[in-house]
């Protein structure tokens, strides 16, 4: 991580110039802000300003001891369009170059639509304690002081400040979840610490929640739903082969949206970790979601259909069912810069980089006049992240002052997704996306981390141990209910991600399904097979296999009995009477002589779910004497 433009300090002196705004009309007259800041004692500072070789403005500046010193001087604007650059010197040495462009202007305004990832993993354990804090202290916290507390609660303040910014939020479920039950329980901790309700950090989660509905309600943002604990949903359908996770997550993550947001209908979901496959074109169509947010690079580049510019939405089709979503794509570059060009030194530097990214913005608006430029990151990691996350709250602040600029001159209009939906109209069809993550590749949750591959293999278990018990009752009961809520949080991709990989989360999740799935089965045994006394080589006979289920439903199972010979190699379906024992007789045909271990199973879905293991003593076959 580093910065967009990087610190520019020579003898004491640090120095940049910004513009009021990035975009001018020809000949607008603006405003140059000389930022200069001195180290190491103050300084008297001769500057000059140059356009090209003519130097347009000069000056000297008494800078104290480690203050930032502001010049404003006009200026004006080249009469025309192109992108000019104006630099500065102090004491005659090259500090800084601006860059700026003029334009005539758009027959239509491009929209940019900034997508921000608001998430926390479902940090309780299946007790309701919470083991991390994420969720509650990047809102009370003090990550960003002094320009705000945490940046969950930093955002709202935005809404409040910047009234042309628009965006669309997608405030997680399980992020949601967190906050109503620290508002309406409280919060434990693992370590024993306990925040009552009517502690004044659970009141200002509260007031934060509040502040993203009224903005949801005035339609300054637009909120995405997602699947509930942010599973890695194209891995978990494409390659874990489990869309019924991917579907039941993603409806129960719309119920948690419509009710934490006052009955809010959200119309788009985030995918998490952009993790897409076609198998969820159908889930998102058939739970109403109209639109969702890839990556360019490693979705759009290598999707089939009819491409034209990454910078519309387009409709993808799953030509086989006829389902589709609307997809937008990120700019992953622009992105990028958001996300992890954020480490400023001072607010003379941060402001620097405001600048530069609303230029970087601006010249992508103006050279490429897209429909919708999309940026899509996290909401609160480029903050806390950073090396020093006040200023990134400094920063934004600054960004969102210029893009206000830009929207006043007519360059760009900042909107949610949902009003873009409602204004670009999608022209192109795309019938395949590629199944892959914003990274292009799975191996941040499998195969970064050398132990990951025997925690999905402990995972996978434990999913066929719940589709065994469902198909063996006739389907999903209050148990599997259980067990399943308990995988969710047991894939939540935060967890295998390789540099906060977390085992022992994982692991709870995956026993805690194990339990109650281990529970139901175990009342499930094979209480005797009774073997015939004489038993002769390669004759039939027949074995009685009595299976006792202790469980209040019918089960339907399938037995199997090795060793067998050809005919006897089938496994056979068998229904087992609830709270009883039941009788099945079992053709068998052993073929060699001595003491043979028997081995009695019973299957679900190739799963075992009891055994025994009896000897039977084989006798030699005489056949009969000849007449």
């Amino acid at each position: 991580m580093s910065s967009l433009v990087l610190p520019k300090l020579l003898d004491g002196l640090e120095g940049y110039i910004v513009l009021n705004k990035p975009v001018f009309r020809p000949g607008e007259e603006g405003k140059i802000h000389l930022l200069v800041k001195a180290v190491g004692g103050s300084k008297n500072v001769h500057y000059a300003i140059f356009n090209g070789n003519v130097k347009v403005h000069e000056g000297v500046l008494t800078v104290p001891e480690s203050q930032a010193k502001i010049e404003i001087i006009p200026f004006t604007a080249d009469e025309k369009p192109g992108e000019y650059g104006l630099e500065l010197r102090l004491n005659d040495a090259p500090f800084d170059t601006v860059r700026y462009i003029v334009t005539e202007g758009f027959d239509r305004i491009p929209l940019l639509g900034f997508v921000w990832h608001h998430h926390q993993a479902p940090n309780y354990l299946p007790n309701r304690v919470f083991h991390s804090p994420w969720a509650f202290i990047y809102v009370y916290g003090e990550q960003l002081k002094p320009y705000g507390k945490g940046p969950y609660h930093y955002h709202v303040e935005m809404f409040q400040k910047h009234k042309d910014y628009k965006a669309t939020y997608n405030l997680s479920p399980s992020l949601l979840q967190q906050w109503q039950m620290a508002i309406e329980e409280g919060i434990l901790f693992h370590s024993g610490e306990k925040i009552e309700k009517s502690d004044e950090r659970i009141k200002l989660i509260q007031e934060t929640l509040k502040r993203y509905k009224q903005s949801v309600k005035s339609g300054q943002i637009d909120v995405l739903t997602s699947i509930y604990a942010h599973t890695i949903a194209g891995f978990i359908s494409g390659v874990f082969n489990a869309q019924d996770i991917v579907a039941e997550e993603l409806k129960y993550g719309l119920e948690i949206t419509r009710k934490v947001l006052d009955g809010y209908d959200p119309l788009g979901a985030w995918t998490p970790e952009m993790s897409f496959s076609m198998d969820l074109v159908d889930v998102y169509y058939e739970n109403r979601i109209e639109y969702t947010v890839l990556d360019d690079r490693c979705h759009f580049y290598p999707a089939e259909g009819e491409k034209n510019s990454k910078y519309e939405p387009y409709l993808l089709l799953n030509s086989s069912t006829g389902k589709h979503i609307t997809v937008f794509f990120r700019d992953h570059e622009l992105s990028d810069i958001l996300g992890f060009k954020n480490n400023f030194e001072n607010e003379v530097h941060a402001w620097r980089n405001a600048y530069e990214t609303s230029f970087v913005i601006a010249r992508k608006v103006v050279s490429e006049k897209p429909k919708i430029l999309t940026l899509a990151l996290d909401g609160e990691n480029w903050m806390v992240f950073a090396k020093n996350p006040p200023l990134t709250a400094y920063f934004f602040d600054k960004l969102l002052l210029y893009l206000e600029s830009l929207y006043d001159s007519g360059v760009l209009k900042m909107v949610s997704l949902r009003e873009a939906v409602e204004n670009v109209p999608v022209r192109r069809i795309l019938t395949k996306i590629p199944p892959t993550t914003w990274l292009c590749t799975y191996r941040k949750w499998r195969g970064q981390h050398p132990d990951q591959e025997k925690y999905w293999v402990k995972a996978k278990e434990a999913y066929l141990q719940i589709k065994a018990y469902e198909s063996a009752v006739g389907g999903k009961d209050e148990y599997s209910g259980e067990a399943r809520w308990a995988i969710w949080h047991a894939l939540d991709s935060d967890y295998w991600w390789a540099e906060f990989w977390m085992p022992k989360v994982i692991e709870t999740w995956i026993n805690e399904a194990g339990r109650i799935i281990g529970s139901r089965f175990s009342q499930i045994n094979i209480r005797q097979v009774i073997i015939p006394s004489q038993v002769y080589e390669n004759i039939e006979f027949e074995a009685v296999v009595e299976v006792e289920n202790n469980l209040e439903k019918q089960l339907k199972l399938e037995l199997i009995a090795l060793p067998c010979a050809e005919e006897y190699c089938m496994d056979r379906e068998i229904l087992v009477k609830p709270r009883g024992v039941t009788s099945f007789n079992v053709k068998m045909r052993l073929t060699r002589v001595g003491k043979q271990p028997i081995f009695i199973g019973l299957l679900k879905n190739n799963m075992i779910i009891t055994s025994k293991i009896v000897e039977a003593e084989v006798k030699p076959f005489l056949p009969a004497s000849p007449s």
